[in-house]
């Protein structure tokens, strides 16, 4: 049986509405749900302990949050029976987010030191063969480690562009291990190969995916990059204004509280006031205005001409049963810790808040990396949050929260997008086609063909149909009465290949 009910538990205890997370504990809670909740015949501590040759001692540290230990999380891995990289990544993914709260690596593990297996993995990731996120992983930790500078720039650029083109098409466990990758990359001396690599995709009328790329770009706050992202916040585009914000809010928070916003708050003050009233690139620039902290107002010398459109307003940021939203959280998370058998889980409340209800991307998408690496929680827990999505009345808090959830890009179709698929919002629509993609779910070619000629569905469907390879893409493309750039999308689709799940 489980031993989560006799041990003590982890929370993040930091202010729902905080400057800071307790990344600490968010590594330790998700290590030991790993462990409580992995598919193997023993999974107490003192049998993994011996397993790895380790004491149950460093493994309780590290599931207590006294230590960070990257060695430890590549054991529990291979103990458990994970997929490689898939508890490595997310937690890297979250330390790298937030570099001011997160403890240090006492041992990060060694990368790649043998010219053999380097070259060898090299030349098949430079080639057609089928490679995993976990491949994809090792490499870039070996690539990014310090002084390792030897491959030629051509080699280095054509295998960080086959990493993009999969990056853009990959779920579930696939889609965290090559983010860290491309991030990985991008932190290091060859970083400047996947900022060429976003700009290239982004001058691609039709491209696809791009988010997370762009994510990536704002790993490192480099001068080029900056200027470069402030620049598309202008673009008649909305999709790259998008993911221009996105890159921007990553930059920010990697930042840890630096110099970020004194040179970019013009810039954004004079993207935003340029904008369209009421448009997607309105409301994204001014999700960047409101990041913006309180002390650099005051010696900015700019403000917003005009005021900013309303916000998802939460109802409140305490923990007790009178904040109607928290509570639901709360209950969810302890609905799935008794279906487990792993008992309350305060950590899961406030993941599930944090993607459901908090102001900042970053959190929220490092908590649905997280959630991800444990499969026997995430998805009691992703059905049991479209229920909250359906019941919440806030408009622009539903749509944001049905965004996050298909963002998870969870590998596997959540009952909830089947009524969604039918519904009068063109918001829960997009959301139930984008989960059908991930989930490589082929849709009925009827209501395929009605969501491509709805402009609020039509990108959506193309993601739909493109991922799961269905067999409509060829005749879809050259559909005359379909619109120029729907037809250019689902091109685009043909030419990259459907979703890569491992």
């Amino acid at each position: 049986m489980p031993d989560q009910p006799r041990m003590s538990l982890v929370e993040d205890l930091t202010p729902l509405d905080g400057a800071s997370i307790d990344v600490g504990a968010r590594i330790a809670w998700t290590m030991r749900m790993a462990r409580l909740t992995a598919d193997v015949p023993d999974r107490r501590m003192k049998a993994l302990a011996q397993a790895l040759g380790t004491s149950p001692a460093r493994m309780s540290r590290a599931e207590t949050a006294q230590l960070r230990d990257g060695s430890l999380v590549d054991g529990y891995e291979i103990a458990l029976e994970m997929p490689e990289g898939s508890l490595r990544a997310p937690i890297d993914i979250l330390a790298r987010t937030f570099p001011r709260a997160t403890p240090p690596d006492v041992r990060p593990g060694p990368a790649i030191t043998s010219v053999a297996e380097l070259s060898a993995l090299t030349e098949r990731l430079d080639s057609d063969a089928p490679a995993t996120g976990g491949d994809w992983l090792r490499w870039a930790r070996a690539m990014a480690a310090p002084g390792n500078i030897g491959m030629p720039v051509s080699l280095a650029q054509r295998v960080v562009d086959r990493l993009v083109r999969e990056l853009s098409r990959s779920c579930g466990h696939g889609y965290p291990t090559r983010y860290e990758a491309l991030a990985q990359i991008r932190c290091s001396d060859y970083g400047f190969l996947v900022l060429e690599a976003a700009r290239a995709e982004a001058t691609h009328p039709h491209a696809q995916g791009l988010a997370d790329l762009f994510s990536a770009v704002g790993e490192s706050v480099s001068a080029d990059a900056v200027e470069w992202c402030l620049g598309l916040l202008r673009s008649e585009r909305p999709y790259l204004v998008t993911c221009s914000a996105l890159a921007l809010e990553n930059m920010d928070a990697i930042s840890a509280g630096s110099s970020f916003w004194p040179d970019v708050v013009g810039p954004v003050v004079e993207a935003f006031d340029a904008t369209e009233p009421g448009s997607g690139q309105e409301e994204w620039i001014a999700h960047l205005v409101r990041l913006v902290p309180v002390a650099v107002w005051r010696d900015a010398g700019v403000r917003p001409s005009r005021a900013l459109p309303p916000a998802p307003e939460v109802e409140g940021f305490d923990r007790h049963r009178a904040n109607r939203q928290w509570q639901r959280c709360a209950t969810l998370a302890s609905d799935v810790g008794h279906e487990l058998g792993i008992g309350d889980q305060p950590m899961l409340a406030r993941l599930v808040f944090d993607i459901g209800y908090g102001h900042w991307e970053t959190r929220a998408v490092t908590s649905y990396f997280l959630l991800g690496a444990l499969p026997a929680i995430a998805h009691p827990t992703w059905e049991l949050f479209g229920r909250l999505v359906d019941s919440e009345p806030d408009q622009r808090i539903r749509h944001r929260m049905a965004r996050r959830l298909h963002g998870a890009l969870m590998g596997r179709f959540a009952s909830v997008a089947s009524d969604w698929l039918t519904s009068s919002d063109a918001v829960l629509r997009s959301a139930a086609l984008q989960i059908a993609g991930s989930s490589g779910t082929r849709l009925p070619v009827g209501g395929v063909r009605r969501a491509l000629a709805d402009p609020g569905t039509a990108r959506a469907a193309t993601y739909a149909i493109g991922m799961s390879g269905h067999p409509a893409l060829p005749d879809l493309a050259t559909d005359t009465t379909l619109e120029p750039a729907v037809r250019g999308a689902v091109s685009w689709w043909l030419e990259r290949g459907p979703r890569v799940p491992l």
